[in-house]
Parts: structure tokens; sequence; C-alpha cells
């Protein structure tokens, strides 16, 4: 038997590749350091800093800071002028790093990826002896990363394209309708919705009470505890039938227990002339079609998160990479009769749009 000689340049390209990751991995870490202790907000205003300017501004280590902005340099995250050893953020890059009100700004992924890698001793025990890591495991740094990796998204998208790409809804919510939002987390979608419709009535539920606590927080201080309100439970277990007017699911359903009952729970509560809105990462129906920077983001979050909450319940564990043939036959399974994907262009989200 022949053994076949391995390529020695495909094993070179691959090294290579192995310790791009291996250093992105580690900046990923640095850049949650930047984003927590206020490196990044010391830099917004694009003024050229050396370290020892920008560590007097930032009252940190001057050494830490001048290996850091080296490192941040080095990924393209800086500017660096060598004549005068300054670093700076140039426009882009303070949308994306310093900026939280931009659909652009990525801090709340650092966050994410650091509190994933946090759990990753719990996460090997899941991979040996099955179950999963909870979501309440992952702490509050999970609650405020996904929130702010979804609010500007969910403020620019929701009330101006999303919804108003169903002008029937559209045009009941802005008379006074009602609507709920299943996997509400933080309010971070609910919250300027309503903002956006003063004169409907909003709801939403979500198992984790630490987001339940902070989403009720957030419509107080914005002056709509009166028509706004949060409960803690889940799903399938919402009792109302025929009542809302607008069902929300946004970056949701793959992470519960049992997704499927979700979905039917949703057609359950909803008007019989209502709607649901379902979203989910841009994703393929195959795993071929997900070979892809973006889809190896999206299955190692499922993996490091996504899966390993919904098995940790228990559930599915689904996986938040579902493509639109596999929603349609869950939507389908679950009683709905129409099902279509919205014709907005976003570059993060596919929205579905479910009917009775």
């Amino acid at each position: 038997m022949n053994e076949i000689t391995p390529d020695r340049k495909k094993a070179a390209a691959l090294t290579r590749q192995v310790g791009i990751d291996f250093g992105a991995a580690l900046t990923v870490a640095l850049a949650y350091a930047g984003d927590r202790l206020g490196i990044f907000k010391a830099l917004a205003d694009g003024a050229p800093m050396t370290s020892p300017q920008l560590a007097q501004r930032t009252r940190l280590s001057e050494r830490y800071i001048r290996e850091w902005t080296a490192t941040m340099a080095a990924s393209g995250y800086l500017d660096y002028n060598p004549t005068d050893a300054t670093f700076r953020l140039n426009r882009e890059q303070a949308m994306v790093l310093a900026n939280e009100d931009n659909t652009f700004f990525m801090g709340g992924a650092f966050q994410y990826a650091v509190a994933c890698y946090r759990q990753l001793a719990k996460l090997m025990e899941s991979f040996e002896h099955g179950g999963g890591v909870p979501f309440t495991d992952f702490g509050g740094d999970i609650v405020e990363a996904i929130e702010r990796l979804f609010h500007a998204g969910y403020e620019t998208w929701v009330a101006q394209e999303w919804i108003p790409a169903v002008p029937d809804i559209h045009e009941r919510l802005l008379v006074g309708g009602e609507v709920a939002e299943v996997g509400c987390g933080a309010g971070q979608c609910i919250i300027p919705v309503a903002m956006a419709y003063p004169s409907s009535r909003f709801f939403g539920y979500d198992l984790d009470q630490a987001s339940i606590e902070r989403a009720r927080r957030k419509a107080a201080q914005a002056g709509l505890a009166e028509r706004v309100t949060f409960e803690r439970i889940a799903a399938e277990q919402l009792s109302f039938a025929g009542r809302f007017d607008l069902v929300m699911a946004f970056n949701c359903i793959h992470d519960m227990a049992q997704p499927r009952r979700v979905l039917a729970a949703i057609r359950r509560i909803i008007k019989p002339d209502g709607a649901a809105l379902w979203s989910e990462a841009h994703a393929g129906d195959r795993l071929e079609d997900n070979l892809t920077p973006q889809g190896r983001t999206m299955y190692a979050s499922s993996t490091m998160h996504c899966m390993t909450v919904s098995l940790a319940q228990g559930g599915e564990g689904l996986g938040s990479v579902i493509g639109a043939d596999q929603a349609r036959a869950m939507a389908h399974e679950a009683g709905f009769t129409r099902f279509e994907q919205l014709p907005v262009k976003n570059p993060v989200h596919q929205i579905f749009l479910l009917r009775q």
C-alpha cells in the first residue's frame, strides 16, 4: 500500500492561516481590553497621540499602552505615523471600534468572544458528556455584549425598514396595536420600536432575569414604562390566543430549547390577520454554501454559545445557521400557511414574514 505524499505547500499555507488566526484570537482579547478600559474611546476624536500621551489620557500604564497600540496598528485597528510615532483612529476605525450609535460598531463582538472564552472548560465537558452551558453561566458580559452588538442595527432597521415592509401592520401600529417580542433580551429592539410607534403597546418576553431587569430599567429611563412591559417567561408557555397584531423574534429562535414549539406559540398568540417577523443571520441551507468567513463566525458562535445554551436546557440545539428553506419548513410545521423572505437588503439579517 503506497502512502500519499503530503503536499508541503498546502501544509505551509495552512500553517500560515493558523498563525494568522492565532494572532487574531489574541488581538480579540486585547481589543476587548481596549474597549472595556476606554482606550478606543480615548482615541475617538481622531487626534494623533504617542503612547505616553495616550497613557496619560487614559491613566493607564504606558508600557502596556505601547505594546497594545503596536498590536492594534499591526491589526489595522489603528493608524500609525512613524514620523512622530503617533497613533490615531481614522473616521472609519472610530465607527467600528469607538462610536456605539452606528450599525458598524463591533465592540460588542469582542465582549461576546471573551464571554465565550471564559466558558471553554464547561464547553469541553459538554463535548465529553453532552448537555451544554446555561445562558446564566456566561454572566452579565454576554447580556451587555448582545445588546451592544445589535441595538444600533435594530434602532436603524426595524421601525424604519422591516415593519414598514409589511404595510398593513405598519399602519395598524401607527394608530394603535399590540406587539410582542419573544427573546427580547435587554430591550435593545422593542424599546426603540415602541418609541417609533407611540400609539401602540409593547410586551417583551425572555427567560433571562438579568436581561428582563435591564430592559425594565431602560424602558423606565426612556419614559416608556406605561406602554412597554417585560415578563420572564418561556415563549412557548405564553397563554394568550389571538392577541397580538405583530410578534417579533429577532436572532433568538435558534437559541431556544424548543424552537418549533416557540414558532407554534407565536402562531397561536397573533391575531388571525396579524403577522410575525423572524430574523436569522444570512446563511445558506447547505454546509457547502456557508464555508466562508461569515459561515465560520456563525458556526463558531453557535458552538460556543447559541447551540450549547439550548442543549443546556435539554433542548434541540438547533444551531444558529438557518437557511431560508429550513426556516420555511419550520414555519409550515408550526402551522403558518404563508412564509416569505422580506425584500429588504441587510448586511446581517435575513427577515422572514409569517402569517396564519
